[in-house]
């Protein structure tokens, strides 16, 4: 009898501490479950520019602020550099225009000598092109040569497919949905002439939408003047430049015209390139979470320093 009694004096204890740590995790869990779940962060990728053109790097944190729908958020997440892989479509205008200035075999070269050796391992990239058709290949990540052969077969179209509209803007439409799933920082890097025609979208739906997905549109463009014949002798100048600025400056991305003749688009690649590298990300909560689009102001406290990134965003509705 005396040896029952021990055995039962010695079990006490351990049956005491397993109450306790069911009641403590018991708590746990309700607290969680009461306390209000925060929703996935909105990314937002900034570059910021000396007075001199070049790239700013080294600065922190708390050297940005960011406005949402008129409401200052806190920095929650902040990376910089190449810490964030890029989500990239490579979109190549191949309309029938674009063999009078920018020949393909040009661009082909200059993407091959300045461009693929230049991006990060984790960097993913898709290639696109558009004419009669438009077309975006898979996502390839850390595989040059395949990266190579899809930008040449996107280069080489049939001649029947380089005849009809060139439309850019349903083409970068689609590269949008493209990135939709995509991790890191989202971008379009468009080469055209900016000649847009045959497009079911406008440049204005096209680029709000971007800008509130969250994907940058940067281009290679050109820089050129055209005259539009009217009734009789009169004509009106168009510069189809204009509207290339328009979508990159609303979407946080660079338009770099191509002034070279011949053009050598090379070396603006490899700028268009480093600049993605070199972007910071933020990442904020939206004060509300409604599924809309809300304007959005990201501000720096260094002057003498230009920024650029989006103009909105969309505040996702999920929990």
């Amino acid at each position: 009898m005396m040896q029952s009694r021990d055995v039962r004096s010695r079990a006490l204890p351990s049956l005491v501490g397993i109450t306790c740590t069911i009641a403590l995790a018991a708590w746990i869990v309700s607290s969680l479950a009461a306390a209000p779940q925060r929703g996935p962060l909105v990314l937002l990728a900034v570059a910021v520019e000396g007075p001199d053109g070049q790239l700013v790097t080294g600065l922190t944190r708390d050297t940005f602020e960011i406005v949402a729908g008129g409401v200052t958020r806190p920095v929650e997440l902040f990376d910089a550099g190449k810490e964030q892989p890029l989500s990239l479509v490579l979109l190549f205008d191949v309309s029938a225009s674009m063999e009078t200035n920018f020949k393909r075999s040009v661009v082909r070269t200059a993407v091959e000598k300045w461009f693929v050796d230049r991006l990060a391992p984790r960097d993913r990239v898709q290639v696109g092109s558009f004419a009669k058709q438009i077309s975006i290949g898979p996502p390839l990540v850390g595989n040059p040569r395949a990266l190579l052969a899809a930008v040449r077969a996107a280069l080489d179209p049939r001649e029947a497919d380089t005849l009809g509209p060139s439309p850019i803007w349903d083409a970068v439409d689609a590269a949008v949905t493209a990135l939709a799933r995509a991790n890191g920082r989202r971008a379009v890097l468009l080469v055209t002439d900016g000649r847009a025609t045959g497009n079911r979208l406008g440049v204005d739906d096209v680029g709000m939408r971007a800008a509130a997905e969250g994907v940058a549109v940067s281009v290679v463009g050109e820089d050129w003047e055209m005259t539009l014949r009217q009734e009789g002798d009169t004509g009106v100048r168009v510069r189809p430049g204009v509207a290339l600025e328009w979508i990159a400056s609303a979407t946080g991305g660079l338009y770099l015209a191509d002034r070279a003749i011949p053009p050598a688009p090379g070396p603006i690649l490899e700028r268009l390139l480093a600049d993605l590298h070199g972007r910071y990300t933020l990442g904020f909560t939206p004060p509300v979470r409604d599924g809309k689009a809300h304007e959005l102001d990201i501000r720096i406290n260094r002057p003498g320093l230009k920024l650029r990134a989006r103009r909105s965003y969309i505040a996702s509705a999920e929990p």
